[in-house]
């Protein structure tokens, strides 16, 4: 995300003035915003990408992506949480609040999901243009098959007041951004907080949460983009007006320009994307591939539906042919694809594009944007056949 102004410049904002580089080497210049070049990265986004790494597309091919090799984006410290004794609170616009032990919630009904999560900045780093924040390409997915219980009967317990209009998911996790120090916190409406799929999670593969996704409760919000899905848990609060949060109000937008206040960014734009045929050179991660047939497996997904078709270019997007769809482990996961490739000799460039039920088509080019959100333009691989 571009963070206009504030935690990059030192500018006030709401009242405060942040020193953009306070606890960091003084003599480096504040990042160019936009950048000069889309090939220049600044030191605080190299810092970022260690600290933020996507998944190993090599298991593209695998339903369930290993928990070491899933994403994760981490917006300020993760917060050193004990199971024991933790808990959740349900409050607000609300009948009867409620304080609910990790050990009540593993007592309600229980459900193994597996769930795709994406982040909103995927792609960002292929835009020019390009915003300042973690230089994602196209790795910032994964699938855990998370281990919870629905949300909806936990607020029908809880009983919403007739002005009930969204729901509020607070974080242990909390930090500065655009000169703000806040909770990271996201909203859902109503209407979203309620649907099937949307559930409290303590377990990722069979396993307590790792630090980084969450431990000990996240939310996961399978249609949305991965910042609704809130880690470290703290209290759900139902509010009676659209929240003004930093996270809701001023970052996840699509916007065109500064004094845009854009239109949030909410569910996922539909996407196809390819496990790396062959094998890398070590560096540039340019593929090589033995000639014959070849098959190219991946996945796809949309927030807006299942996916209906997935095609494949060999010649850099000029011409496309259908690949074979597969089954999803979950209504909530990703759409297995394969395609026999028939692979002759000299450099290629093989791309893959998705469609979605509702008629959402991969686009060559996504949208620009300030913030650098859903960038789900086509993926390029440059081939070399041998």
């Amino acid at each position: 995300m571009l963070r206009m102004g504030a935690a990059a410049t030192g500018m006030a904002v709401a009242g405060r003035t942040v020193d953009a580089w306070a606890g960091h080497d003084p003599v480096l210049p504040t990042p160019d915003r936009p950048p000069p070049s889309s090939k220049l990265f600044s030191h605080a986004e190299t810092r970022l990408a260690f600290r933020n790494h996507g998944m190993h597309l090599e298991f593209l091919d695998k339903p369930i992506t290993p928990v070491a090799s899933h994403f994760q984006l981490i917006h300020f410290d993760i917060p050193q949480l004990d199971d024991r004794g933790y808990s959740i609170t349900v409050k607000g616009r609300v009948n009867k609040p409620l304080t609910l032990s990790l050990e009540d919630l593993k007592r309600r009904k229980t459900v193994k999901q597996p769930s795709i999560m994406e982040c909103a900045g995927n792609g960002r780093s292929f835009a020019h243009p390009r915003s300042i924040y973690v230089p994602w390409f196209n790795e910032a997915i994964g699938v855990f098959e998370y281990t919870g219980t629905p949300l909806k009967p936990i607020l029908q317990e809880a009983g919403l007041l007739d002005d009930a209009t969204e729901v509020v998911f607070t974080g242990h996790d909390d930090g500065i951004d655009l000169g703000v120090h806040h909770h990271f916190e996201r909203a859902l409406p109503i209407d979203e907080a309620m649907l099937d799929g949307v559930i409290l999670a303590w377990e990722a593969n069979g396993h307590p949460l790792p630090p980084a996704h969450g431990f000990p409760l996240r939310l996961v919000v399978p249609t949305w983009y991965g910042m609704a899905s809130v880690k470290w848990l703290k209290a759900i609060t139902v509010i009676d007006h659209p929240f003004q949060g930093v996270q809701q109000k001023l970052v996840y937008r699509m916007t065109f320009s500064g004094g845009d206040a854009g239109r949030p960014i909410q569910k996922k734009s539909v996407r196809a994307a390819m496990k790396p045929p062959g094998y890398p050179d070590l560096i540039s991660r340019y593929r090589f591939v033995e000639s014959g047939n070849v098959e190219l497996r991946g996945m796809a997904w949309s927030g807006w539906g299942p996916i209906r078709k997935v095609e494949v270019s060999d010649d850099d997007r000029r011409t496309w042919r259908p690949a074979v769809l597969e089954e999803p482990v979950s209504p909530h996961a990703w759409t297995p694809w394969r395609f026999n490739w028939q692979a002759r000799p000299g450099a290629r460039i093989l791309s893959c594009r998705a469609t979605d039920v509702t008629g959402n088509i991969q686009p060559l080019r996504a949208i620009w944007n300030v913030q650098g959100m859903a960038q789900n333009g086509v993926e390029r691989w440059g081939v070399r056949v041998l």
